[in-house]
This record gives C-alpha cells, sequence and structure tokens, in this order.
C-alpha cells in the first residue's frame, strides 16, 4: 500500500509541476511580446516607458525562478520512480537545497551545498536519500542559533560516499543528543540505504556525516 501511495503522489507531483511549467511559459510568452510591442513603438508615445520595462524584468525574472523551482519539483516527484537509481550527487545535495533553503532561512540559517566532484554518483534510492538528509537539516536548523549556516559536501571512495552537512556557528545546548534521537529514528530507512550518521566533533568540522556504502542497497 505504501508503495502505491508514493508512486499516486509521484505522479499527481510531477503533472501538476507540468501545468504548472505550461502556465509559466504562456506568461513568459506573454511578457516577450508586451516586451517588443514596447521597443517599437516611437520613444514619446509610451508614458512610464521605463516603469514597464523594469516591471517586464521583474516578470521575466520570477518566471525564470518559478520554472527552476518547477523544475526541481518536477525531479524530486521522479525521484519516488525507482527504489534503485544511479544517483548524481551534487544535483541531489543542489535540489534539496532548492527543497528546504526556505524552511532554514525562516530558522536564520543559510543552507548551500559544495560541488567538488561534479560528477560524483552512487546507485542509491534518491528518494530516501533525500528524506535523510532534509531530515538532518531540518534537525540542524533547529539546534542552531540564528545567523548560522549549513554547508553540504559530497566525497567518494571505492568502497564508501560521505556527506557532511557542516553547521557553521553557535549550537544549543544538548544538539548533539537530539541528533542522536533523529538517528534512531532514520534506523530503518538508513538500513534500505546502506548507510549511517554520526556527529562530527572538532577538530573536524563540525556538524553531522553520512556515511554510503558505494555498494548498491540490497546486494
Amino acid at each position: 500500500m505504501r508503495d502505491l501511495e508514493m508512486a499516486f503522489l509521484a505522479k499527481i507531483t510531477a503533472s501538476m509541476t507540468h501545468e504548472i511549467a505550461n502556465s509559466l511559459a504562456i506568461i513568459l510568452e506573454s511578457a516577450g511580446l508586451l516586451s517588443d510591442i514596447l521597443s517599437l513603438s516611437p520613444e514619446g508615445d509610451f508614458p512610464h516607458r521605463e516603469k514597464f520595462q523594469r516591471v517586464l524584468g521583474n516578470i521575466n525574472d520570477q518566471v525564470k525562478r518559478g520554472v527552476d523551482i518547477s523544475g526541481r519539483l518536477n525531479q524530486f516527484a521522479h525521484s519516488m520512480d525507482e527504489p534503485l537509481a544511479a544517483v548524481n550527487l551534487p544535483e541531489l545535495l543542489a535540489r534539496v537545497v532548492l527543497l528546504m533553503r526556505r524552511l532554514a532561512k525562516r530558522r536564520g540559517i543559510e543552507l548551500t551545498a559544495e560541488a567538488k566532484e561534479p560528477q560524483l554518483s552512487i546507485m542509491s534510492d534518491p528518494f530516501r536519500l533525500q528524506l535523510v538528509l532534509a531530515s538532518v537539516i531540518e534537525n540542524l536548523t533547529e539546534a542552531m542559533e540564528e545567523g548560522g549556516c549549513i554547508i553540504m559536501r559530497a566525497k567518494g571512495s571505492p568502497q564508501e560516499v560521505t556527506i557532511l552537512l557542516e553547521a557553521q556557528g553557535p549550537k544549543k545546548a544538548g544538539w548533539e543528543k537530539a541528533a542522536a534521537i533523529l538517528f534512531a529514528t532514520l534506523q530503518e530507512v538508513l538500513a534500505v540505504l546502506q548507510a549511517r550518521l554520526a556527529v562530527s566533533s572538532p577538530p573536524a568540522a563540525e556538524g553531522i556525516v553520512m556515511t554510503i556504502s558505494a555498494t548498491a542497497p540490497g546486494k
């Protein structure tokens, strides 16, 4: 039943993001037409020309932002399609940043991802990977003081891949204990992913590290 529910959620989300993208494309096309009409009009025949140009520029910028958000959400929906797939980790981290940035920002935390190995990939379950990372980010934003920053970095070896969520800035007392409770909650998902979570403390970068076996889940 759970697999059926997830498939339904993925199908509806993917379908709706396509509809949103179509609507945004029409808005962008209409704004472009207005811009063409404005450029063809004689200089003195169009009152408030500069104001219209500014508004059209804002429309274009926001539509492009909406297209990017819709595209990332569509990718997220399709991540539920297959329980095992080749996952490009830098792309996945960028998607998680987009999905979780607003939540982090509301708590005064900046969320970013760095890609030093742009082609780093692993065979895994993309939806569950995002679930774990999103859960860790939410846990860290609750544990950090306003003004902090979470930076996600991934690196790989033939045996395993690690994703560090470095938490820069002051943290509330007992944050490691709260993290341990989260790890226990996610244990079933981590077992499927052949992964583990651990607190990373000085002298290493402070935060939470996820270690994933390079062997495909179920192998």
